[in-house]
């Protein structure tokens, strides 16, 4: 099976360690790939195909007026507090993946009754981040009705609280165009859960010091 963190933060945004530490440590909890969705910056300039097969997608989570986007496979991110609207039509143009993170947790800027309209190749349907596991059960609910594929991310901003959700991939994988056409197809099984509330203290004690 491929396991895949669609939704990962470097120390580049506001994460607190660099890619190669993320790699390393994604590696070592059996992760397959990763996509770095750092906010509103293009951390990773083009995907990546190790030599063992671990992938590296370029991606952003963009901040838009009405809340948060990811587009992955995509060169330069959009300017912050664009109108999402905007932002869609952008990805489409280039034909990059528009995947709906966290949408009813208003805790991290989701975009929330949008999240009904907006065109998407995939909704995440669990989100490590989110305190209240609401949150994710409504984005399954939202998936399961508008008939899009589901995705899984740890939304992490350090090592430590990836692994807690993934995305399956169930197709055979040899290249990020291979992964992104997956997630198309809706070859994805989202898996895991949330981190605990003591990690998300950690990290927030962290950034006082």
């Amino acid at each position: 099976m491929f396991r895949i963190d669609f939704h990962v933060h470097t120390e580049a945004s506001d994460g607190f360690n660099s890619l190669e530490e993320i790699i390393r440590y994604a590696r070592k909890i059996g992760l397959n790939g990763i996509a770095v969705t750092d906010h509103d910056i293009i951390t990773v300039k083009k995907n990546i195909v190790f030599d063992d097969g671990f992938i590296v997608i370029r991606g952003v989570e963009v901040s838009s007026k009405q809340g948060h986007i990811i587009l992955l496979d995509v060169e330069e991110a959009p300017p912050k507090n664009s109108d999402i609207w905007e932002i869609i039509d952008y990805a489409k143009e280039i034909d990059a993946l528009i995947i709906i993170p966290h949408p009813f947790d208003f805790l991290r800027n989701g975009i929330r009754r949008l999240a009904w309209d907006i065109p998407a190749d995939a909704i995440e349907v669990i989100n490590s981040g989110s305190i209240f596991d609401f949150f994710n059960k409504k984005a399954r609910r939202l998936a399961e009705k508008r008939g899009i594929p589901m995705v899984a991310g740890s939304d992490a901003h350090m090592v430590e609280e990836m692994g807690y959700a993934y995305t399956i991939i169930n197709a055979s994988i040899s290249s990020p165009e291979d992964v992104l056409d997956a997630i198309r197809k809706g070859l994805t099984i989202p898996y895991g859960g949330r981190y605990s509330v003591f990690k998300k203290i950690k990290r927030k004690l962290l950034r006082l010091t």
